[in-house]
C-alpha cells in the first residue's frame, strides 16, 4: 500500500487514502475523481518534468487555475504527498518597492494602475518536487485518448501520400525532418490538453522499446497491428475485422476495439512498476466487452507489476474484480475502491471488497433503484 495525501488541488480541499495495484474511483460526474488521478500522475511524473511545463500541458494553465478556488481566490500552498515525499507550490511573495518621496496626484493614480497591472500579471512559483516516486515511470491515458489517436494518426497519411507521387522518397526525405518537428510542434503546444502529454506518453511507450510491429486480439471484436517508423517516430494503426479479415485504418476501425489497442499497447511495453492512469474504461464498450477488457486490465497490472488508477461511472469493474477474488485469481488486498462525492469540496469514502468477494454496496445504488422503481 502506498499512503498519499492531496491539499488544495482544484476541488479537493484535503484528502488522504492509499493506493493498491489497482484502484478505482467511481462516483457521479465531478465529483473530483480525474482531479486526484490527475493528481497523483503530476506529482510523479514532475520529478522528472518541468512542473509549470506539465501543468500547462495537463490543464492548458499555470497553478493559478489548477490551486481550489475559495472566493475566486487560489488556495495555496498545493501539496501533494506521495509515501514520505512531497510535492508543494505556492507563489513568490511579490517584492515591495522602497518608500519613495511624496508625489502629486497624477503620478500616485499612474503608479497605482502599473501596481495593479503587475499583481495581475503572471507570478512566480516556489516549486518542491519529489525527491522520489514509487514508479519508475507514469503514463496518462485520458477520456478522449481514441480522438488523440486519430489524430496521431493523420501524420502517417502525409507520408505514404508524399510517397504516392513519383517524386515521392526524395520529397518524404525533404521533409521528413519537418514532418517529426510538426508532431513535436503538437505535442509541445498546450491544445486540447492533455492530448500534449498523452501523445508524449504514447508515443514514448510504443517508439521507446523495439521498433518491430506488434499487436494484440480482442475477442470476437478483432485485432490489431501497430508499426512504428523508425525515421520519424510515427505510428500506424492497422485493424483486422474478426470475421471477414478486412484490414482497417484508425479511423474505419471501431471504437472500441481502438481503445483496447491503445491500453494494451502501452502497457505490454512500458516498464514494470510504472503508474497507469485510465480515465472511464467502459467508453465505446457494451457491458460484457467492459468486463472482459476489465479482466484483462487486471491480468496486465498483475504481470507487469503496474499500478493502475481507474475512474469510472460504472459498477461493472467493480463486480468483475470482486468476480475474480471469488475465483482465487485475485487478492482482496491488491484493489482499492473509493466512492467520490461534493459537499463542497471532494470527500472520498472506500468501498470494500472483502476476501470472499463480496462487495459493499455503493452509496447510490438505493437512491437509482428508488427512482427506477
Amino acid at each position: 500500500m502506498i499512503n498519499l495525501r492531496v491539499v488544495n488541488w482544484r476541488c479537493i480541499e484535503s484528502l488522504e487514502f492509499e493506493l493498491a495495484k489497482l484502484n478505482v474511483f467511481i462516483g457521479p460526474n465531478s465529483t473530483g475523481k480525474s482531479s486526484l488521478a490527475y493528481s497523483v500522475y503530476f506529482a510523479s511524473k514532475s520529478k522528472t518534468y518541468d512542473p509549470q511545463y506539465l501543468m500547462t500541458q495537463l490543464y492548458g494553465h499555470d497553478f493559478n487555475m489548477v490551486a481550489r478556488l475559495v472566493d475566486n481566490k487560489p488556495q495555496f500552498p498545493i501539496s501533494i504527498r506521495i509515501a514520505d515525499s512531497e510535492f508543494s507550490v505556492k507563489p513568490e511573495p511579490l517584492l515591495k518597492l522602497p518608500e519613495l518621496p511624496e508625489k502629486d496626484e497624477e503620478q500616485k493614480i499612474e503608479e497605482k494602475e502599473v501596481e495593479v497591472e503587475e499583481n495581475e500579471g503572471e507570478r512566480s512559483f516556489d516549486i518542491t518536487r519529489l525527491s522520489k516516486s514509487p514508479w519508475v515511470d507514469e503514463y496518462l491515458l485520458p477520456s478522449r485518448r481514441v480522438d488523440y489517436v486519430h489524430i496521431i494518426s493523420f501524420l502517417p497519411k502525409i507520408t505514404h501520400e508524399l510517397r504516392a507521387k513519383p517524386e515521392g522518397e526524395a520529397v518524404t526525405r525533404m521533409f521528413g525532418s519537418w514532418i517529426g518537428g510538426f508532431f513535436e510542434l503538437i505535442k509541445a503546444l498546450p491544445i486540447l490538453p492533455p492530448f500534449g502529454i498523452f501523445a508524449s506518453d504514447y508515443t514514448k511507450a510504443l517508439t521507446g522499446f523495439q521498433a518491430a510491429p506488434f499487436g494484440g486480439k480482442l475477442s470476437e471484436a478483432g485485432s490489431y497491428i501497430i508499426k512504428i517508423s523508425p525515421l520519424f517516430s510515427l505510428i500506424e494503426h492497422t485493424f483486422y475485422d474478426p470475421y471477414t479479415r478486412l484490414q482497417l485504418p484508425a479511423e474505419l476501425a471501431p471504437d472500441g476495439l481502438l481503445d483496447f489497442s491503445i491500453f494494451d499497447g502501452v502497457t505490454q511495453r512500458i516498464p514494470a512498476n510504472s503508474l497507469v492512469v485510465i480515465e472511464e474504461p467502459e467508453i465505446y464498450k457494451n457491458p460484457l466487452k467492459l468486463m472482459e477488457f476489465t479482466e484483462h486490465m487486471v491480468d496486465r497490472v498483475l504481470d507487469r507489476k503496474l499500478t493502475l488508477i481507474t475512474t469510472t461511472h460504472s459498477d461493472i469493474p467493480l463486480t468483475t474484480m470482486a468476480k475474480l477474488v471469488r475465483e482465487e485469481t485475485l487478492e482482496a488486498e491488491d484493489v482499492k475502491i473509493y466512492y467520490f462525492k461534493r459537499d463542497p469540496w471532494t470527500k472520498i469514502s472506500e468501498i470494500k471488497l472483502y476476501e470472499d468477494g463480496t462487495l459493499e454496496r455503493l452509496p447510490d445504488a438505493e437512491e437509482l433503484i428508488t427512482r427506477l422503481f
